[in-house]
């Protein structure tokens, strides 16, 4: 007989409760009791913290809380929780009947435990984020940071649209204003000349490959629209053009919106601020404004803005921590393909920085579309990870 040990158990606890034989009719139910996670609640006033400390002390469970808060010394204080399923589920139905704000806690801890990323359908291609998808760069601009005029021409265009399509690219993303460090703003009428007629071509040669429009502008936005895009990608999280907000939550189209403090991109950097949780907010908000205006949640896609003002340092803390904006409940793109954090820590040219790209991508698992230019190479490291997934 072996001695006794201790391991840590597989996270799939359905699984785990199986292979010990536990009772069959009764395992989905007891799962909720072994499956847990950290939550942190902001800005509650301290008589709010002192009665979710009090009620997740009575369900078996701490709650941590500024250390000022008992004798109500602080005017808030930020609160951190963590509990198993079935623990929170009771927290819950507590925090319904109790006064101050507590019942807006209880709503957003049962919007936590039960809604799912719901999937999407674009061209005909069901979007169920099982998997991570590609999303291919298409440069119309000859100023763009990595291939800048390499395909100006709408023939050269659509024949590198080709390439990306048979290297596995889910979706062909296609830009006429480069937003490179530096990069001058060119008017509407210019952007929608570049970009117009590669779309029409993408259009009518490949008819079911998702085509997002990489636009702050909406008279650009709308003409690729008409022309056949089904996506609009703005990297300024739609504040550039109070129109193009307006549009996409009117034809509940399916919207990129990204973090960004400036734009074109700058390298500063967020200063006294935890970088991770500045832009969860901004995000937060602006999702919860898209949806009380109309637009679908899950036409909504984020991008926490990897190189758009924030520094190096701020960039790789964002990648540590992009598991935290998976609670937002909206599939994440993630772009940093080539981008300067990679080439500035590793020295290496954007090409190289290719192989930095797909290495990366291949290790976070919480990314639902990675933006590459590289989709060869990305798509050959993904494919590896996704026996670890």
């Amino acid at each position: 007989m072996r001695n006794i040990f201790v391991k840590k158990a597989n996270n799939n606890i359905v699984k785990e409760l199986n292979k010990i034989g536990f009772d069959t009719s009764y395992i989905v139910e007891a799962s909720s009791k072994y499956e847990g996670h950290l939550y942190k609640i902001f800005n509650l006033k301290p008589h709010e913290a002192n009665i979710l400390k009090q009620l997740c002390l009575s369900l078996g469970f701490d709650c941590a809380v500024n250390r000022d808060t008992i004798m109500c010394k602080c005017e808030t204080t930020d609160a951190i929780i963590f509990a198993t399923n079935s623990q929170l589920k009771k927290l819950i139905k507590k925090l319904y009947i109790q006064p101050f704000r507590l019942k807006e806690i209880a709503k957003e801890l049962n919007f936590q435990l039960n809604e799912k990323v719901e999937s999407i359908a674009i061209k005909n291609r069901i979007f169920d984020w099982s998997r991570p998808y590609i999303m291919g760069i298409l440069n119309i601009t000859p100023d763009s940071f990595s291939d800048g005029g390499n395909y100006n021409s709408v023939e050269s265009a659509l024949i590198h649209c080709g390439e990306l399509i048979k290297n596995g690219a889910d979706i062909i993303d296609i830009g006429g204003e480069s937003t490179r460090p530096g990069a001058e703003k060119i008017n509407t009428e210019e952007e929608i000349n570049r970009v117009i007629p590669v779309i029409k071509e993408i259009r009518e040669k490949y008819s079911d490959i998702p085509i997002s429009i990489d636009t702050r502008n909406y008279e650009t936005a709308k003409n690729a629209i008409e022309m056949g895009a089904d996506i609009i990608n703005d990297v300024s999280g739609l504040d550039f053009d109070k129109k193009l907000f307006d549009f996409v939550v009117k034809k509940n189209i399916p919207t990129i919106i990204m973090h960004s403090d400036k734009v074109p991109a700058v390298s500063t950097d967020f200063v006294n601020a935890d970088i991770v949780e500045e832009v969860y907010m901004s995000l937060k908000d602006k999702i919860e404004l898209l949806v009380d205006s109309g637009l679908s949640r899950k036409n909504i896609i984020i991008d926490v803005g990897i190189g758009f003002g924030k520094s190096v340092e701020s960039n790789f803390e964002l990648l540590k921590r992009l598991d935290e904006f998976q609670s937002l409940k909206c599939p994440i793109l993630l772009g940093i393909s080539r981008k300067s954090f990679i080439r500035k820590t590793f020295n290496v040219t954007c090409e190289e920085a290719d192989l930095h790209t797909a290495l990366y991508s291949s290790m976070l698992s919480n990314v639902n579309i990675h933006r590459v230019h590289n989709v060869e190479l990305t798509k050959k490291f993904l494919n590896i990870a996704q026996k670890l997934y």
